[in-house]
């Protein structure tokens, strides 16, 4: 640690190699995609070689000559994408991490977790279903699979650096032995999309809490990340007008203002369900991450679900002969003591802190390397909670302790 603490603003200097960061990605570019993944990712790989690079995400590198690029300040901040150094090798992204003062990372997947999440989760009519149809399904496993397999593997390399492996489950059963498996093979934090129901039963319901019990027991942490949000609507036609044509589609997400203001919901619907249907209360010591979905939600969220849930557990609204479970705790409790979110670095965090508390919720993201995690984020977050008059207590929470909730030692 200690490689140009300088480069921090004076505010975050305090905190050079302890910083934790809850989203960062491998991006291992298509041209390599079968060598590393195998023959799982090889139609997705014909798909996007036949496209021309469209932006720092797009995975098509044409020449690609490796993870060679020179380790420098300016690269780590500015070069995104399958290029930027640690892309590739989790061994340099060690490197990179003390170059950006960061003592621990959620890795999240690109290539075949990402991809692959968006193929499962394809609703009939998307985009992603018109190119593989009903094979959309199986594809989608098998390339989640593929990915999990190599980031099993990249979990040896060091507990620095966390691999965030897919799990999905058609049933309760076979959603917990793949956590089961995951887990035991050295991953200790968890991807889920947001969009369906976990295996097949709500959120809430108590035949997850083997599974929930297994996770708090082991300190694994169970996130949603942006890509799994699809099938929270039925049709796909709700941002298909000529007005949201022309943006660009950010390998990950599209780019319109109407998917973009509405993306979270999945993951809120899905927060909500473990709040209300008390898996905290029975759970207490449960992980959850909410990641690349934005903050802007959270804050307006606790309150709305205190009030709701206030006036739904009051004795005259249950059902005559029904004992509904009453939580020992408001709703927003809940959410400060379990739930961590990132906020995107234009986000203005520390407004959203000012009006509505929950300062132990927000982390700090990088989104390395990823285009949308911006070329400053340290120093553009930093600058907007001073901005707003927050000290040393927010500061630390906000680049440290709160991240450590979902990276336990």
């Amino acid at each position: 640690m200690g490689v140009e603490a300088s480069a921090l603003p004076p505010s975050v200097q305090r905190y050079a190699g302890r910083i934790t960061d809850v989203d960062s990605h491998e991006q291992v570019p298509a041209q390599l995609w079968v060598e590393t993944f195998g023959e799982a990712m090889r139609p997705f790989a014909e798909v996007k070689l036949a496209q021309p690079y469209a932006n720092g995400n797009h995975p098509n590198v044409e020449g690609y000559a490796g993870d060679t690029i020179a380790l420098s300040r300016e690269n780590v901040w500015t070069n995104k994408g399958c290029i930027a150094p640690g892309a590739v090798d989790v061994r340099r992204r060690l490197d990179v991490m003390d170059l950006m003062q960061i003592r621990r990372q959620l890795m999240f997947p690109t290539a075949a977790g990402i991809y692959g999440m968006l193929v499962y989760t394809a609703p009939e009519g998307s985009g992603m279903w018109r190119v593989f149809g009903d094979a959309s399904r199986d594809m989608g496993r098998r390339m989640m699979a593929a990915g999990n397999e190599w980031m099993v593997a990249q979990a040896r390399i060091s507990d620095r650096v966390r691999p965030v492996a897919n799990l999905y489950g058609e049933t309760v059963g076979e959603l917990t032995a793949n956590a089961r498996s995951l887990i035991g093979q050295g991953i200790r934090a968890l991807m889920i999309s947001a969009s369906l129901p976990p295996g097949g039963v709500s959120p809430a319901d108590n035949a997850l809490d083997p599974f929930y019990a297994m996770l708090a027991e082991a300190k694994v942490a169970l996130t949603m990340h942006v890509g799994g949000e699809q099938m929270l609507f039925r049709s796909t036609v709700w941002g298909d007008a000529q007005a949201f044509d022309g943006f660009k589609v950010n390998e990950e997400m599209s780019g319109d203002p109407l998917r973009l203001s509405t993306m979270h919901l999945a993951a809120q619907n899905f927060v909500s369900a473990l709040v209300l249907g008390g898996v905290f209360e029975r759970h207490p010591e449960l992980r959850v991450g909410v990641v690349e979905y934005g903050a802007h939600f959270i804050g307006p969220l606790a309150p709305m679900l205190d009030m709701w849930n206030d006036m739904a557990r009051r004795n005259e609204v249950l059902v005559a002969g029904q004992n509904a479970h009453q939580l020992s705790m408001k709703p927003s409790d809940y959410i400060r003591r379990n739930v961590r979110v990132a906020p995107f670095d234009f986000e203005p965090v520390g407004e959203y802190i000012e009006k509505h508390g929950l300062s132990e919720v927000y982390c700090f993201a990088s989104d390395y390397p990823h285009v949308e995690g911006g070329r400053e984020p340290i120093h553009r977050l930093a600058a907007n909670l001073r901005a707003h008059g927050h000290g040393d207590t927010v500061f630390e929470r906000f680049f440290v302790t709160n991240g450590e909730w979902l990276l336990p030692d």
